[in-house]
């Protein structure tokens, strides 16, 4: 075997590995962006900013805590009759991602029951205004 066969056998091998990897690509499924609406979202991006700014400058920050098989949301008292929602997001598995609306009760505390949620990483997500002014607040929680 000559230097040319040598060169076409390594040039026809490099090929082919580029094509599979290609095939591999194209065929997979379980692809999850961190959300459908990514470049939209990242246009308004400011107003999250701003809500984020917002939920920092509360005189009480909301306490979010894990107690026998519920994650409590701790508002402060100004916030009772806030609306909006919280998001459960799971980064590894965008079908285990549910929503529930905000509803403070009187004593300011909001309870989610997690008993039945995948153990791991969940990123929760709190959006909801009050009065006209708009906030937001970020938290990892391990379950």
């Amino acid at each position: 075997m000559n230097f040319g066969h040598k060169i076409a056998i390594v040039y026809t091998l490099f090929v082919g590995f580029i094509i599979a990897l290609v095939v591999t690509c194209i065929n997979q499924k379980d692809i999850f962006l961190v959300s459908s609406d990514y470049y939209k979202r990242e246009i308004a991006y400011q107003d999250e900013i701003d809500k984020y700014s917002n939920a920092s400058k509360l005189i009480y920050p909301i306490k979010i805590s894990k107690e026998s098989g519920n994650v409590l949301f701790r508002f402060p008292k100004e916030q009772v009759g806030a609306s909006g929602e919280i998001h459960f997001y799971r980064p590894s598995n965008a079908h285990l991602d549910f929503k529930i609306p905000v509803s403070i009760a009187k004593d300011s505390v909001q309870s989610v029951d997690i008993t039945k949620l995948v153990g791991g990483l969940w990123v929760i997500k709190m959006e909801w205004s009050k009065d006209g002014k708009q906030y937001l607040r970020e938290e990892k929680l391990v379950l």
